[in-house]
């Protein structure tokens, strides 16, 4: 067992001099391909999609809020985790940031620095349920959203806040020059994560837990310490967002993190992170933040229903997870056979 630790630290260590060495893989480039031909397809075939560069780009501030989840998402799903309860800790940290401007009379920027603690604070309770009770992540966070969505409809009541201060609303809907706040605010966080999970000692761990948990243990890793902080990760992120949300509509409702959850798994899957764990990059959920939120706009201002969009979403899912899982051989021999053609020095026959 004491070979486990060394071999892991290696296979980590060569991923992610990777990385650094092809910062765009196979996958992420195919998604940037992609990413291009549907901007021009849409910009050529969908009237109204291009009304101008700065209100192309305005475009973005109808779907970033869903990439501020992914890039916190990211971490967990790293570890070989995931968390159900990102809608509603969005929609919940939107509720105490307005009830406590509106009831307690609390500045708008101090409430919403409030939220955000109180996303993470919910995360952090994630991650002591699944860490200290060894709850699956899948059980314990379906339970704590429907916890957490109902905290939220009882603090909301039926009239919840709106009208939050113009400064604030730029948040959502401002600009710096021509670039709307939210995609410099996008910018600046995916710089950070790609630091954090690809050059910290923090993102060398959160990947050696996904690849291997018990000989990242062995290793020496505090996997509950990890796995605790990445959930405390997510539900910040998750917070950011509907903080974001709140300052897009001037308003708050304990529902409006719901449509979050599908599209932002959809999101990280697509950008090649492994549903099973150790294995992805920020840049691919980055890309993917575009992709889904351009083919998402383009379809709404095509015509097409949010009925249509959800389920073309969740096709992008199955999709997504299937092609990932066929070329790296989970439940197929497709990986083996390649790598068999590989080390002989043929190839297989077109």
């Amino acid at each position: 067992m004491n070979d486990v630790a060394p071999a892991l630290r290696n296979e980590v260590t060569a991923r992610r001099g990777r990385t650094r060495r092809l910062p765009l893989g196979n996958w992420e480039r195919a998604l940037l391909a992609l990413l291009l031909l549907l901007t021009a397809g849409l910009i050529a075939g969908v009237p109204g999609f291009y009304p101008g560069f700065a209100g192309f780009l305005a475009l973005t501030e109808n779907f970033l809020p869903f990439g501020f989840v992914a890039l916190g998402l990211t971490t967990v799903i790293l570890t070989g985790g995931i968390d159900l309860s990102v809608g509603a800790i969005a929609g919940l940290a939107a509720i105490v940031m307005a009830s406590l401007w509106s009831g307690l009379h609390v500045s708008i920027w101090l409430s919403a620095l409030i939220g955000l603690l109180a996303g993470g604070l919910l995360g952090l309770v994630n991650g002591l349920i699944i860490t200290r009770l060894r709850t699956e992540p899948l059980i314990a966070t379906l339970a704590t959203s429907f916890i957490y969505g109902s905290v939220g409809v009882a603090i909301a009541g039926d009239n919840p806040p709106s009208g939050f201060p113009d400064a604030f609303n730029r948040v959502g809907t401002g600009a710096i020059g021509w670039l709307p706040v939210q995609i410099v605010l996008f910018a600046i966080l995916a710089v950070l994560f790609s630091l954090l999970i690809g050059r910290s000692t923090f993102g060398r761990r959160v990947v050696m837990i996904g690849y291997n948990t018990d000989a990242a243990r062995y290793s020496g890793v505090r996997v509950r310490q990890v796995l605790t902080l990445s959930y405390v990760i997510s539900g910040t992120m998750a917070a950011l967002a509907g903080i974001v949300l709140a300052a897009y509509y001037s308003a708050v409702r304990p529902d409006m993190g719901d449509l979050l959850l599908l599209s932002t798994i959809t999101t990280v899957v697509l950008g090649g992170v492994s549903i099973f764990g150790g294995e992805g990059s920020i840049v691919g959920v980055v890309i993917a933040v575009l992709l889904l939120g351009m083919l998402r706009q383009g379809m709404l201002i095509a015509g097409f229903s949010d009925m249509v969009t959800t389920m073309l979403t969740g096709a992008i899912l199955l999709g997504a997870i299937a092609v990932k899982n066929l070329f790296a051989g989970r439940g197929t021999g497709l990986s083996t056979l390649l790598g068999r053609f590989r080390r002989s020095g043929t190839a297989p026959a077109e």
